[in-house]
């Protein structure tokens, strides 16, 4: 019998309890080694798990696959969110579950996946990962120079290179002022390179250019770059650098070899003790002297001031002219003499101009006995405001003279014989189908008698041909005396004494100016009625209705009231009534015969009364308006002093009749109609 262990009474209890775990202990270990114990009552938790990665390069997966596993998969409560969203999607039979993260964006999300079994044994399951985009790389902008020292006017070549992993995905742009607000695009090439010209560069300019690339990320880079204009160094100051130089120059840095001194030898100057810069230590004359004008001290309006402003007079030498309508050389000469008392000035003239001159269809041009009045000082009229209107002022004659030129020679209004304007016909603006008229050179013509006037222009006074340029009268242009070069002079006189200045005058800041007429033609007419075809229009022009304006001239500087003569008004028009229409000063029009026309007769109505194809003139007209009579006076009285040789009253009648048969003869030719031409050159027109 084996021996046993001995315990004490008291601790049978303990002992048995130790035996009987013992026993279970065994029993069970027996069971699963020998007896094969299965496990198919045990029913465990669900579990899930996923390959899904911590990082996703974005685009590259489009699903995340998650696997489930449970005794009994269908009997399982699902709850998937993502990014907190819940997401409706049920696992295969396999426990597998498919999550579409196609649309998920670039950034940190989270999956998470909570399961319950049929038990309540929950699981839950979550991952955080991120999805970015590839890894580019920053981008770098570099210029070839940072700054640049440019002289003014100068060129900077910029130049650089951007760089980055894929310069197609690069922009370039540049501005000189803040980038952000405006810029402009600068092209790149494949390599990254590019070039920016900047020319013609005047003051100091901060250049910014900025890069930016990437195609999933983009990233930027700037640079600047600094033109300074440089200031060109001065010149240096040249001159005489000799103090003991006359002309020394304290301020000059570099001697230029101008250096004067005195020199031993004649002091020259003017010498003449009479000329205003008289040298007194001069001692040889370099002809240097300088005097006074004497036309400075000539008083306007003196026996000396009339002298200048009329021509024609005895202190001119003056040739003879010619009228281009005859065969033969005429050699007219003008003449004009003039009186003066204490009120008036009265000219006599001959009616020749002293240029040469186109008869026109009243040839031929000859000589009158013309007698004008005017008086030294002009009085205006009162009631007369000629800026207004023509109302309350004396009207000039239609078809008579108006004024007279500084040769002598009668101005007329504009209209001819038959009622029209005569410039306006002449000029194409109607065409003139009562009588044959034109106008020769300085429109002007003879009428009948042959008394020679202007209608228009008359500046050719002044004009004079160009030898040198192998000019003739026949070279005159209106345009010559149409040149703003200076103020022009005085072309004539009105019956109220007033002066007739050519086309140009002084605006009102002093500057030259052509001055235009301000009348103009009605609607629908052309001239072809003459002075009634015509309104005043004021402020068209520069000038009033009379054809004048207050103002300085170079006779006046004072200011004086005066007229001028207008070839176009202020619309571009022709500049009715070429000379003047009315008078601002008083005037006395016919009557006594001393102010204005000058003959005495009363020959007004040419033209309508009286004229060619009408009927005769009134007495003392001599076929012409009013200052053209033509008349010829022949004196025979001498012949009964003439005394044949040896007696015989037979010889004394033989002589007597032949020379009154010639002078006869010579009267019978005088040209005195419109239309007798006589030894006339044709019509040049």
């Amino acid at each position: 019998m084996p021996l046993l262990p001995h315990w004490d009474m008291e601790d049978g209890g303990a002992m048995r309890s130790l035996m009987l775990a013992g026993l279970m202990i065994t029993s069970v270990m027996a069971g699963v080694l020998f007896f094969g114990v299965e496990d198919e009552g045990i029913n465990r938790a669900p579990s899930v798990d996923s390959d899904l990665p911590d990082t996703i390069l974005i685009g590259t997966i489009d699903s995340i696959s998650v696997t489930i596993s449970d005794e009994k998969i269908s009997d399982l409560s699902l709850l998937i969110t993502l990014d907190g969203d819940e997401i409706s999607v049920l696992p295969d039979q396999e426990g597998s579950i498919s999550i579409d993260i196609s649309e998920l964006g670039v950034g940190s999300h989270a999956l998470k996946v909570v399961a319950i079994d049929s038990l309540g044994q929950e699981t839950s399951w979550s991952k955080a990962f991120i999805v970015h985009y590839p890894v580019e790389s920053e981008t770098e902008l570099t210029v070839s120079q940072s700054t640049y020292q440019v002289e003014r006017g100068g060129d900077a070549p910029l130049s650089g290179l951007v760089m980055h992993d894929d310069v197609s995905t690069c922009e370039l742009r540049w501005s000189t002022a803040d980038i952000e607000e405006s810029s402009l695009g600068l092209p790149t090439g494949e390599d990254g390179t590019y070039e920016l010209e900047l020319s013609n560069i005047q003051e100091n300019t901060t250049v910014s250019l900025e890069a930016t690339c990437g195609t999933w990320t983009e990233t930027s880079s700037v640079q600047t770059v600094v033109i300074t204009v440089l200031e060109p160094e001065p010149e240096p100051v040249t001159g005489c650098t000799d103090p003991g130089a006359n002309n020394y120059d304290s301020e000059a840095d570099e001697d230029d070899g101008s250096c004067e001194y005195d020199e031993v030898g004649p002091v020259t100057g003017c010498t003449d003790p009479g000329a205003n810069n008289y040298d007194s230590e001069a001692d040889e004359d370099d002809g240097s002297c300088e005097y006074d004008d004497p036309s400075d001290d000539i008083e306007v309006g003196s026996q000396e001031w009339w002298e200048g402003v009329l021509l024609c007079d005895s202190t001119e030498q003056v040739e003879g002219v010619d009228d281009y309508n005859t065969s033969d050389f005429d050699n007219h000469i003008c003449q004009l003499s003039f009186s003066t008392n204490e009120t008036h000035i009265q000219i006599s003239a001959n009616g020749i101009p002293n240029h040469d001159l186109e008869s026109g269809p009243g040839c031929c041009t000859s000589e009158q006995g013309l007698e004008w009045t005017i008086p030294l000082v002009p009085n205006n009229q009162t009631g007369c405001d000629p800026s207004a209107s023509t109302e309350g002022c004396t009207m000039a004659p239609e078809r008579d003279a108006v004024a007279f030129a500084v040769n002598g020679v009668p101005i007329f209004g504009p209209e001819d014989g038959p009622g029209g304007d005569a410039v306006a016909g002449h000029e194409g603006a109607y065409e003139e189908d009562r009588q044959h008229i034109w106008l020769g050179i300085c429109h002007g013509h003879s009428g009948p008698g042959g008394g020679y006037h202007y209608h228009a222009d008359a500046n050719c006074v002044h004009w004079h041909p160009d030898e040198e340029e192998n000019q003739s009268w026949s070279d005159y242009s209106i345009e010559s005396s149409r040149t703003v070069t200076e103020h022009s002079p005085i072309v004539g006189f009105a019956f109220d004494g007033y002066p007739i200045y050519g086309f140009i005058g002084w605006d009102d800041e002093g500057g030259l100016t052509e001055m235009k007429s301000s009348y103009r033609l009605k609607e629908g007419e052309t001239g072809y009625n003459g002075i009634d075809d015509y309104e005043y229009a004021p402020g068209l022009g520069d000038l009033d209705s009379c054809n004048g304006e207050y103002g300085p001239t170079p006779d006046y500087p004072e200011g004086i009231y005066h007229y001028h003569t207008t070839w176009e008004n202020g619309e571009g028009g022709i500049g009715f009534p070429y000379f003047i229409n009315c008078y601002r000063g008083e005037v006395s029009l016919g009557g006594d015969g001393n102010e204005g026309g000058g003959e005495g007769s009363d020959c007004s109505g040419h033209g309508e009364t009286w004229g060619p194809g009408i009927g005769p003139p009134p007495d003392g007209c001599g076929g012409g308006p009013p200052g053209q009579s033509s008349e010829v006076s022949y004196s025979i009285g001498a012949l009964s002093g003439i005394v044949p040789p040896g007696g015989g009253n037979i010889l004394s009648l033989l002589i007597l009749a032949a020379i009154l048969v010639r002078v006869l003869a010579s009267d019978s030719t005088s040209p005195n109609l419109v239309g007798t031409t006589g030894v006339c050159r044709p019509d040049p027109v």
